[in-house]
């Protein structure tokens, strides 16, 4: 939007594996993987917070005094509410740090219960074990977006943080992007999709309903699908055919499954607004710019998006985000426009961007997130800017 956005979880927006190059294929320990090991902390304290939330504290042995606090992706409202697995977790752990995380009162693009939930962990952390040195936070997707809200808004609770494949560009411009690539797909391909970009029909799934439909679409006319590649507005990044039809078919599964939810949100109001947008870059702009479905969204709608959430780069705490550069979830535009806003405020000195030439939502593995987080530690602790 787990973008907002919007941000998701690998399973919520995985790529069609079969369709996918082997030698670009995201790593399995990815920040939205659902992998964990049996290393555990000594002590662990488990409950529930908020209406259904469960939460769970780790202290290590050999604790060095230090909080680390995880937020997740978002999860597609068919789901169950549970403790999410946090594939990074064990690694800092034995590094000595103290982990907390939670699942969330509500599932779907659920930040504003996101931030709250963050912000009671760790005043249960210094209830159960004391008060940490230091405050770290990792956010993955639209976890990155709620640790980006608590670090702009509540910078008091945190030293830094790792944001992970986030839309730091703002939910609004996650939801225009992934709606612009869903009206854009039903211009190029009508039928295949039931309903319109705002309202899923009830009870429809994408996996078994729609997926194999969607990228046949594709693959049987590689010319059309590649024209609509070739729209602005889609801003689609691919080094091979495959990956057009995996970042197509992966923005779908996430639209479709979270369209329900997000207009939910806003009380039914549309949030997506494309009444004035002029298409781009087609073989006959014309002809696509009368056909395509417009909609247009109403001010609150908006507004709610700006509350979760327009970021404004007011940084008072270093902030280490990674992102892949053909990102089909969350494009690595948001960064250039992070670093814009953060310019704008004079404080780019507590932003490092970091990118890595791979497809996919994530992609870089459990090294290079640990590594990272190594990093931000010297940066807050011993004045080490990170390398980019």
């Amino acid at each position: 939007m787990n973008r907002f956005l919007v941000p998701a979880t690998l399973a919520a927006v995985a790529v069609l594996a079969a369709c996918q190059d082997s030698a670009q294929r995201p790593d399995p320990l990815g920040p939205l993987a659902s992998v964990e090991s049996d290393i555990v902390a000594t002590q662990v304290v488990t409950g529930v917070i908020g209406p259904g939330a469960i939460y769970s504290l780790h202290r290590p042995a050999n604790w060095n005094g230090k909080l680390v606090l995880f937020a997740h992706g978002a999860v597609p409202p068919t789901v169950p509410l549970r403790l999410p697995p946090v594939p990074i977790r064990d690694s800092l752990l034995a590094r000595g740090y103290a982990f907390a995380y939670s699942s969330r009162s509500e599932t779907g693009l659920a930040l504003k219960d996101g931030v709250q939930r963050t912000r009671q962990l760790r005043g249960l952390f210094v209830d159960a074990f004391g008060v940490p040195t230091h405050t770290y936070m990792v956010g993955a997707s639209l976890g990155g977006e709620i640790a980006l809200m608590l670090a702009e808004e509540n910078p008091e609770l945190l030293d830094g943080a790792v944001l992970l494949s986030a839309p730091v560009g703002g939910s609004q411009m996650a939801l225009d992007r992934i709606y612009s690539i869903r009206v854009l797909y039903d211009y190029f391909f009508p039928g295949v999709i039931p309903g319109d970009a705002l309202h899923a029909p009830a009870g429809l799934e994408f996996d078994p309903d729609l997926a194999s439909a969607v990228a046949a679409s594709l693959q049987a006319d590689p010319a059309r699908a590649t024209e609509l590649a070739g729209i602005p507005q889609a801003e689609i990044q691919y080094a091979s055919f495959t990956e057009l039809v995996n970042t197509v078919v992966g923005v779908l599964r996430f639209q479709i499954g979270f369209a329900n939810d997000a207009l939910d949100r806003t009380h039914g109001h549309s949030f997506f607004d494309n009444t004035t947008t002029q298409y781009t870059g087609s073989h006959d702009d014309s002809a696509l710019n009368l056909g395509v479905e417009r909609f247009s969204a109403t001010s609150d709608a908006e507004n709610y998006w700006q509350h979760y959430y327009q970021p404004d780069g007011r940084l008072t705490v270093p902030l280490l985000t990674l992102h892949t550069t053909r990102d089909f979830l969350v494009p690595i535009r948001h960064e250039a426009i992070y670093a814009d806003l953060v310019a704008s405020q004079g404080v780019s000195d507590r932003l490092v961007q970091r990118s890595f030439d791979l497809f996919g939502h994530g992609g870089y593995g459990i090294g290079q997130q640990v590594r990272a987080f190594d990093e931000l530690v010297q940066w807050v602790e011993a004045d080490v800017r990170p390398v980019p």
